[in-house]
């Protein structure tokens, strides 16, 4: 039985965010792609308030939007976050 966390793209990425604890921000990061690959990785950000992501992503793509949906969370602190982006 599958349910909306399994969601794959045909194209493009489907970014989740899970907010762990309160402070400091840190969360837990799904990027979902074409032909049900994944990457999970981990989003928090550095003392001088850049994102920091570990493990690291290969895929540049993916990274510059990750890195991009950072700068949303960081001013929002929301716990859950999903968004559908075009990544080549």
């Amino acid at each position: 039985m599958f349910s909306s966390e399994d969601l794959h793209p045909k194209q493009g990425a489907r970014f989740v965010f899970h907010r762990e604890g309160e402070a400091p921000l840190n969360y837990r990061v799904e990027v979902y792609l074409p032909q049900t690959r994944r990457i999970d990785t981990r989003l928090r950000w550095d003392d001088a308030g850049a994102p920091v992501v570990e493990p690291a992503v290969e895929d540049a793509a993916v990274l510059d939007q990750l890195i991009k949906l950072a700068r949303v969370l960081k001013r929002s602190a929301a716990a859950r976050l999903t968004r559908w982006r075009d990544v080549p």
